[in-house]
């Protein structure tokens, strides 16, 4: 933007005017004329230049950098470390998102609120606040701030510069805390920085607009997020389905995944309170050695998602959502805080990894003990470690901490024997189950590595996985009633713009929907969609079939039904999340229809991968797989989206490459693993399919 201060412009007046035209009125008028045009033409170019700089932000130009709109400035960034956007409402680009210029005249009324308004009592932590990194990419000389205060209490607000580890205070206001106060409030700084950071006490302390001043000191290299060389082939079906288990099921009923995720808790290992770390003791119970065997030699992939305390935190009280640090009252946002639980993650992947370590060094309780067992490769360190509904939260920060320690020792910073790669370098970290799609926080993640480690690399190379459950709630804060089936839900699309996200910024990372599925019980918030002639036990067999394919389509390369096994022995059970198994309880030898339509669909259809979207208009869904080892064979999955269980339609299926070709019909079966088969012929390109809500593959030679 030009500034008048330091580019005065000059006006000629009538004293500067040859006297000998002077005494010619007529002249005197057009030569006027021509001076106030010139004034109007310089003020145009000027607001012209003004709407052009703002429209095409040039980090080198002249003092506005970042006050107008955020969809017209390239060259910055921001970061929510409190992990905020998706549970609390906050949204940090409503700090620029108006068409302000204070320092120039344009101040404008500024009323968004870019700070969470609900689950207060997580997202301002005491003595830390809610925190928004403003990164500028390239170092500035940072000249004036502004903020406008819109509090309706007194609070306070803090400014710095320098990075994200080495934080220098630079400025602060109090807020007025009276609408009569309200405006723009002026902070000369005069530092040079890469990097602002914002922190506000509380949610009184609104700032509802910032502009900043400046001018270009030096460029710097773009960062570049170490990523895995090679991007991921697309899954086939027998490679992207898997289930979750919290206990040891029967490797035969396990026939049908490729994946099992087994839930865990640390007190089940770290049980010594008599040995203080480092020289506690670890019990690793040889049935878990077994159970993973067996799945191994199956030709099946376990990991275990490990989440809580060891059994010295909980005897003091403490809650197993709460961070498991060394000892209690450690900085909870820096690594060197959880070498005990980076110590544990070395004994694991030196246990269960493929590279064999000295056994004098493992801790195990057991004997004899043993090393390098190859029984897994990746590990996920926690289970939503971002649920908003307790005060046990984990910001980004939090978690970053413990997993750069569990991943590596902290770059090794903790010393020999902690961290997975330490003990097995094919070990691969998989990131704690998210709540909810929330890619804001796996952006401020991918953040944090780039900025808080040497080795700038994205550590959770073992996949990004989030749990997602498609019900009636709007949003994550309202309290959800019923299920609804996954094309209500718009599950697919949903997904869809996850994957593209990760295409993005994390080429090469697998994406996991690591929980989704339905309770039967219909006093459960996540009850099944009853669909009309059938009961709740096959209804949520097939609502988890097309949440499956809804995720399979969506391009994601990992998919992990929630749950193999019912939570109690009880199998109406009303609780959420209680009913919602493929079997019975640990007592209970039931097998529901859901484990036989899975079954039938990875048995037809497991070599298959996705191919295209061929109609998702109502009333029929067509999706195509191909085979991953012959291309000209496909399958077609057909169905009708809805659950009000109209009769079965007459529908006239054409494939213009399928001229007289004979194809195989599937439909799924009770107590059947296989399914209904039947073979037909399309004729001239088409053939006449009954339909309904079940889905109905058709697989065929084109």
């Amino acid at each position: 933007m030009l500034d008048e201060s330091r580019h005065p412009v000059h006006f000629f007046t009538a004293d500067t005017v040859n006297p000998t035209v002077l005494h010619n009125r007529k002249k005197d008028i057009l030569f006027m004329v021509a001076i106030v045009a010139a004034i109007a033409l310089l003020i145009s170019l000027v607001e012209a230049g003004q709407r052009f700089y703002h429209a095409h932000w040039s980090p080198g130009g002249p003092e506005l950098l970042l006050a107008d709109s955020i969809r017209a400035i390239t060259g910055f960034a921001l970061y929510d470390l409190n992990g905020a956007e998706a549970s609390g409402g906050a949204n940090p680009k409503q700090l620029f998102d108006e068409n302000t210029d204070p320092a120039h005249g344009r101040p404008g009324d500024p009323k968004t609120n870019p700070l969470p308004m609900a689950k207060i009592d997580i997202f301002y932590p005491p003595g830390k606040g809610y925190r928004i990194v403003v990164d500028l990419h390239d170092q500035y000389n940072v000249s004036d701030i502004y903020l406008y205060d819109r509090a309706f209490e007194k609070d306070s607000v803090w400014i710095y510069s320098g990075d994200l580890a080495h934080w220098q205070p630079l400025a602060a206001i109090a807020t007025a805390g009276t609408s009569s106060a309200w405006g723009w409030r002026r902070l000369p700084v005069n530092i040079g920085s890469r990097f602002l950071l914002l922190r506000f006490n509380s949610y009184n302390a609104v700032i509802s607009e910032m502009a900043i001043y400046g001018r270009l000191q030096k460029k710097l290299p773009r960062e570049v997020l170490v990523l895995p060389n090679k991007p991921m082939p697309p899954p086939d079906l027998r490679s992207f389905a898997g289930t979750n288990a919290y206990d040891y099921v029967n490797p035969e009923l396990l026939e049908p995944f490729y994946t099992v995720r087994l839930y865990q808790q640390l007190d089940y290992f770290d049980k010594d309170t008599v040995h203080a770390y480092p020289k506690n003791l670890l019990d690793f119970e040889q049935a878990r050695t077994d159970w993973a065997d067996s799945l191994r030699r199956r030709g099946k992939e376990m990991w275990m998602s490990v989440r809580g305390l060891p059994v010295w935190m909980e005897q003091k009280g403490m809650h197993e959502k709460d961070k498991p640090v060394t000892a209690a009252g450690m900085n909870t946002e820096d690594p060197i805080s959880y070498a005990r639980h980076a110590s544990f993650y070395w004994q694991l992947a030196a246990i269960y990894g493929k590279q064999q370590q000295d056994t004098s060094f493992i801790r195990m309780r057991e004997r004899p003990r043993y090393s390098g067992k190859a029984l897994m490769h990746r590990y996920e360190n926690g289970n939503e470690e971002d649920g908003w509904w307790s005060k046990y939260y984990w910001s980004p920060l939090d978690y970053f901490a413990a997993s750069s320690a569990d991943y590596d020792g902290h770059e090794g910073r903790l010393g020999a024997y902690h961290g997975l790669k330490e003990a097995d370098s094919s070990a691969q970290l998989m990131t704690s189950g998210m709540i909810q799609l929330d890619t804001q926080r796996v952006r401020t993640l991918a953040f944090l590595c780039s900025q808080l480690r040497d080795d700038k690399k994205f550590i959770w190379e073992g996949g990004v996985q989030y749990h997602y459950y498609s019900n009636a709630s709007q949003t994550n804060m309202q309290p959800p009633s019923k299920g609804i089936s996954p094309e209500a839900d718009h599950l697919r699309a949903k997904l869809a713009k996850v994957r593209a996200f990760h295409d993005k910024l994390l080429p090469g990372i697998p994406l996991i929907l690591g929980e989704n599925g339905y309770d039967r019980n219909q006093q459960s918030w996540q009850c099944t969609p009853i669909i009309a002639g059938y009961n709740e036990a096959q209804s949520q067999g097939i609502m988890v079939i097309r949440s499956m394919l809804a995720a399979f389509m969506a391009g994601f390369d990992g998919y992990n039904q929630y749950m193999m096994r019912n939570a109690t022995n009880d199998e109406n059970a009303p609780g959420p999340y209680a009913t919602s198994g493929m079997i019975g309880g640990p007592a209970n030898n039931v097998i529901y229809p859901a484990w036989y339509y899975w079954s039938t669909v990875i048995r037809q259809l497991g070599d298959y991968k996705a191919d295209t979207i061929l109609s998702e208009q109502a009333p029929v869904w067509i999706y195509r797989f191909k085979s991953v080892q012959n291309p000209s064979k496909k399958a077609y999955v057909l169905l009708l989206q809805d659950t009000k269980g109209a009769h079965a339609i007459r529908y006239s299926f054409t494939i213009k490459d399928a001229m007289n070709k004979q194809y195989t019909e599937i439909r799924l079966m009770d107590q059947s693993v296989t399914g209904q088969l039947t073979t037909g012929q399309f004729r001239n390109g088409s053939t006449a399919l009954e339909l309904g809500e079940s889905p109905v593959f058709i697989r065929l030679e084109e």
